[in-house]
């Protein structure tokens, strides 16, 4: 094989940067800084989420009471249905004792 040899000073010191061992040391070292950057910013993205869907399940409890109101006020409906309905049954067991 036959080498090659550069003869522009530019492109010599840059072939030079890249081939520096201390130069590649610190282009590895960068581009893991940047994917530990990237995954600590997914992980910070992932505890937002979680902190909102947190929050949001937190009100859904609070709002628990809103369901205790609901079922009292169902729960009272359905005495006043059954007093209502109270003295037409009077009316009828009284009928039947009537003709008993």
């Amino acid at each position: 094989m036959r080498q090659v040899r550069i003869t522009e000073p530019l492109a010599a010191e840059a072939v030079a940067a890249v081939s520096d061992e201390f130069v590649s040391a610190v282009q590895e070292e960068e581009e893991m800084a940047a994917e530990v950057a990237e995954v600590d910013r997914l992980i910070d993205e992932v505890d937002r989420e979680l902190a909102v869907q947190e929050r949001t399940e937190s009100v859904r409890l609070t709002r628990t009471f809103a369901d205790a109101r609901r079922s009292r006020r169902a729960r009272r409906r359905a005495g006043r249905e059954a007093l209502r309905a109270l003295p037409g049954r009077l009316d009828a067991t009284a009928a039947e004792e009537v003709a008993a």
